[in-house]
């Protein structure tokens, strides 16, 4: 692959100038997202909500990002990147600081009321930073690079969600269970303070396309035919890559549940079981920067199959190897997977999404693959409860291998029919996909 290079001949990587007003800013914010999610069932039974209460206001963050992720990318194409990105901060803050109040209040009907409408505020700051950020970065990148930069950007989603954890535990040993909501106050703080200082606001999509030296993409509506063509295409392959992502999101969803399901199932320790996830946490945290490279390099099947037929297999493994080195080995298999789809379900959005109005496409895009999120752990349930441990892990196998062979024979066509290829990239003037040639 050919990058730019300066002057001394020197590689230049575009990414760099995301790091200040983009990654470091995600970083820091998915830490302190990260250190409150630990202690949310702690803190809604502490302030008088029951095991079953505290459960169902957790499941806000599930819900939310089903239903209002529409209506919040309409709301950034409205205002723009990086107004919406500064007001969901000061949002985040508030909502943290009422937290903190609720916990204080103690076991009154208002102090539940503040935690709950505090919960929502505080999943409608993180969907619209998810958003606005995606839009961002797929508006400001060259293409080449649309799945190395997204994929970076969940990668540090994961890092914060791998760090704030830790942080949120040495916390609790140290002060009290309001500690972490101040820890994400001040990092949430210290994030938007990032997007008001480095942040610039984002370039129109003609201007972003000269900047990088290339035409912007031609707009073929002409006439009502050409537009309704247009948009049969872009449904078309919504619905193709939603079903597709769905499998992901459900394996990943999946995970959460059924690895400590079969934990316990086989008697393994508690310490183990919680180690485990550890590592499966930490294998799965560093493959954003194989995925992104994968990607741009080879197309999204590159980390679309992987991801969808190893997730499976750490499963498999832990079911035909009933053992602790089994269940240990199967799980990290199975971080090992989802570190392959680690920015696939961002970058395929940022390629399905049209040039104008972005963020409004990425909302929709967002409330499906969150379908998949929010289904996955109530399928796992039923599957547990109506026919065993075991057969829930097959199903959720099954699911991935499904969706495996779903993407595998239709992404094509579907990208082809919106014009560009496996790597987002227009198609040459013959319709060719050019997606295996060598660069």
């Amino acid at each position: 692959m050919k990058h730019k290079t300066n002057a001394g001949g020197i590689h230049k990587n575009p990414l760099g100038p995301l790091v200040l007003p983009v990654y470091i800013p995600a970083l820091i914010y998915a830490i302190g997202t990260g250190a409150i999610t630990p202690v949310l069932v702690l803190a809604a039974l502490d302030i008088g909500f029951n095991e079953a209460e505290s459960s169902a206001v957790v499941g806000v963050f599930g819900l939310i990002g089903v239903i209002a992720s529409p209506p919040l990318g309409r709301f950034i194409s409205r205002i723009g990147d990086r107004a919406a990105l500064i007001s969901a901060g000061i949002v985040t803050c508030l909502a943290l600081l009422l937290s903190v109040g609720a916990l204080v209040v103690g076991t009154t009907l208002f102090a539940r009321s503040s935690f709950v409408i505090a919960l929502v505020l505080i999943a409608l700051g993180a969907n619209i930073w998810q958003l606005g950020r995606q839009a961002y970065v797929a508006e400001n990148i060259d293409p080449a690079w649309r799945a190395r930069g997204l994929s970076t950007l969940g990668g540090m989603n994961r890092l914060g969600q791998l760090i704030g954890p830790a942080v949120s535990t040495a916390l609790l040993g140290l002060w009290f269970l309001g500690s972490p909501f101040w820890f994400a106050f001040v990092l949430s703080a210290i994030a938007t303070l990032m997007i008001v200082v480095f942040l610039v606001p984002a370039e129109p999509p003609t201007v972003v396309a000269q900047n990088l030296g290339k035409k912007p993409s031609p707009q073929p509506m002409r006439g009502e035919q050409a537009a309704a063509e247009k948009t049969v295409r872009s449904v078309f392959a919504t619905v193709i890559m939603g079903v597709g992502l769905n499998a992901i999101s459900i394996l990943r969803s999946n995970r959460n549940v059924i690895v400590p399901l079969w934990g316990t199932y086989l008697g393994v320790d508690e310490r183990i079981i919680t180690a485990t996830f550890a590592v499966s946490a930490l294998v799965d945290s560093v493959m954003f920067v194989v995925s992104g490279g994968l990607m741009d390099k080879h197309g999204r099947l590159a980390a679309l199959i992987p991801s969808l037929t190893v997730m499976p297999a750490g499963i498999i493994i832990m079911l035909a190897w009933p053992t602790v080195p089994g269940f240990v080995i199967g799980a990290c298999v199975l971080g090992f997977g989802n570190g392959f789809g680690a920015g696939v379900v961002m970058t395929t959005g940022a390629d399905l999404s049209p040039v104008h109005n972005r963020a409004n496409f990425l909302g929709l895009w967002q409330a499906i693959v969150s379908i998949g999120t929010a289904a996955g752990p109530f399928i796992a349930s039923g599957m547990t409860h109506a026919i065993g441990v075991a057969a829930s892990l097959w199903a959720t196998a099954g699911i991935g291998i499904g969706g495996a062979i779903w993407v595998a024979l239709l992404i094509k066509p579907a990208y082809r029919r919106l014009g560009i290829d496996l790597r987002g990239r227009p198609l040459n003037p013959q319709g060719q996909d050019p997606n295996l040639a060598n660069e």
